[in-house]
């Protein structure tokens, strides 16, 4: 037992005697002042060097704010960003009540950044008392409140230093004319106000072919670095389709009503949508079908068009609500009567849009319902016919009248303005841009 104990007294020795001896110095010192450093020990590289902050580095830092950088939830208010930051409610409560003066809390959008500033702490850890909210109202003004010496709140806005520009861009569709169109730096809203523009005549699916080209014009809000903070009025549209070109003109008429006209002078917006919902692709066309549930061969009066449940339908044209409810195999169902005899159906929609009753006058575009598989249905499709009296019509067939047509005067000012626009697309290389002065108006070009 003794050699034992021996032995285990004799193995510690040894152990401690193989290891350098560690002065933990004075009680009153950190333990560890300069930790070492991290060593990547698989490539035997050193460890990188760090400078250490100076005296007045590390009091600059001791004296900065404190900021919460928080993204807005879907249902959110500012005053539930505000209190899940840190701020006390009636804080919170007194700084948007001076922000309404330079923003609408109600605007908040969900996926937007919210900045919160605290001062520091005096106790060196947490946050001390709240100084200031701020946000992006667009992307040129950020709006915000601000504590003032008073210890109440002021609104505060500040905006980025743009100057105006027509930009122009063209190029040929490769796959899609939204992809395309991206790709050439064309921004995304001016995109989608093409898109919307050219729905009326082009059928997306179908009408496009790799090789057709596009064109468009545009407003831009430019920073000083030539950097894109916003996107304005689309002044004109272009595109070719298999050698055919389909143009429009940004124009106000004596109404004050902004439309786009092609060069006719006749507005592009028609009675009625070709296809009331987005993202469709037809997977059965009007004609004689076998139909997929009866199993025998009849007349298909209408269009299905695939798209997922839940999709939003619109209202194909302005109109008023003949009848909508349950209607046998159609399912969930919609009809609007519109004007010159004409009428659109709507069946199988999973739920009709709130409001959406027999009487109530809708617009062209309003969502009435949203895409199901209600009634005699395989799948989540919508079922869309036009009627003329109570004869249903091929969609795709369908010559829609425009809803407004140029004369006198009117046409004069429309032309004078074609020929300006035609004169700055001439001017303005493609991704290219002019800078603008003022409003640009008819009879007034600017450079």
């Amino acid at each position: 037992m003794k050699a034992a104990t021996v032995v285990g007294l004799v193995g510690i020795a040894a152990t401690f005697a193989a290891r350098p001896f560690v002065d933990f110095g004075d009680g009153d010192l950190p333990l560890d002042p300069n930790p070492p450093a991290y060593a990547d020990y698989e490539s035997g590289r050193p460890p990188p060097m760090t400078a250490a902050l100076s005296d007045s580095e590390l009091e600059d830092r001791a004296r900065r704010p404190v900021e919460r950088q928080v993204r807005v939830a879907s249902g959110d208010t500012l005053v539930d960003v505000l209190v899940r930051s840190g701020v006390d409610a009636a804080d919170a409560t007194q700084a948007i009540e001076a922000m309404r003066a330079v923003f609408n809390p109600r605007s908040l959008k969900a996926g937007q950044r919210v900045t919160v500033t605290f001062d520091r702490s005096p106790h060196g850890f947490g946050q001390g008392d709240f100084q200031q909210v701020s946000l992006a109202a667009d992307p040129i003004r950020q709006v915000g409140a601000r504590r003032g010496g008073d210890g109440g709140f002021d609104g505060v806005e500040t905006q980025r230093q743009v100057s105006r520009h027509l930009a122009h861009y063209t190029g040929q569709i490769r796959s899609s004319l939204f992809e395309s169109a991206q790709a050439a730096g064309v921004p995304a809203p001016v995109i989608l106000s093409m898109i919307k523009a050219l729905s009326y005549d082009v059928d997306f699916q179908r009408d496009i072919q790799s090789g057709d080209g596009f064109e468009v014009m545009f407003e831009g809000y430019y920073d000083t670095k030539g950097k894109l903070a916003r996107s304005g009025e689309m002044l004109f549209a272009a595109i070719t389709l298999s050698g055919t070109p389909i143009a429009m003109y940004r124009f106000e008429t004596d109404g004050g009503t902004v439309e786009y006209f092609n060069e006719k002078g006749e507005s592009i917006k028609k009675a009625l949508l070709k296809t009331p919902v987005d993202g469709a692709r037809i997977t059965s066309g009007f004609g004689m079908r076998n139909h997929p549930i009866l199993g025998f061969t009849r007349m298909h009066k209408g269009i299905d068009f695939g798209v997922p449940a839940g999709t939003p339908i619109q209202a194909a044209g302005d109109g008023v609500i003949e009848m909508a409810g349950f209607n046998g195999a159609y399912g969930n169902y919609v009809r609007i009567r519109h004007g010159n005899g004409f009428g659109t159906a709507y069946a199988h929609m999973s739920r009709i849009g709130q409001g959406i009753q027999r009487g109530r006058r809708v617009a062209q575009g309003q969502i009435i319902g949203f895409v199901g598989s209600t009634g005699r249905s395989t799948g989540p499709h919508l079922h869309y016919e036009i009627l003329k009296g109570t004869a249903q019509l091929n969609p795709l067939s369908v010559k829609m009248p425009t809803s407004t047509k140029l004369a006198g005067r009117e046409m004069d000012r429309f032309k004078l303005a074609k020929r300006e626009t035609e004169t700055l697309l001439a001017k303005i290389p493609p991704a290219g841009r002019l800078a603008l002065n003022g409003p640009l108006k008819p009879g007034a070009l600017t450079n």
